[in-house]
Formats: C-alpha cells, structure tokens, sequence
C-alpha cells in the first residue's frame, strides 16, 4: 500500500513539472497609449482624440391656416 502512494505521489508530482504554455493578457491603459502582452506579442494603440457632439437643433412646430408648419 506504501508503494502505491509513493508512485500516485511521484506521478501527480511529474504532471506538475510538464511546462505549459502561458495564455494570460495583460493590458494597461496610460495617459497617451493603451496597450495589450499576450502570448502572440504586444499591442500598442493611441487614444482616439476627444469628439464634441453638439445637441440637435429645437424644431418647432405650430398649426398655421391648418397645416402643421415647423421650424
């Protein structure tokens, strides 16, 4: 019965040192760049310039001789 632990033991400890290949990304966001490591290299990427989106224009609509006029 000794035996048998020792060699599941010795077994289990033989899977644990089979090097594996790492999958982990990692991605940090700076103030200029933002960037992304994984295991097929590296990515960099400039932030996009900030767009400014203006409200759209207030139509107005009123009844005039019957008919719906907006502006």
């Amino acid at each position: 019965m000794r035996a048998l632990v020792l060699a599941a033991a010795m077994l289990g400890l033989g899977a644990l040192a089979v090097p594996t290949e790492a999958n982990a990304v990692v991605c940090a966001r700076g103030v200029v760049r933002a960037g992304c490591v994984g295991p097929n290299g590296a990515v960099v990427a400039r932030r996009p310039v900030a767009v400014v989106v203006r409200p759209a224009p207030v139509v107005r609509c009123a009844i005039v001789n019957g008919r719906r006029v907006c502006r």
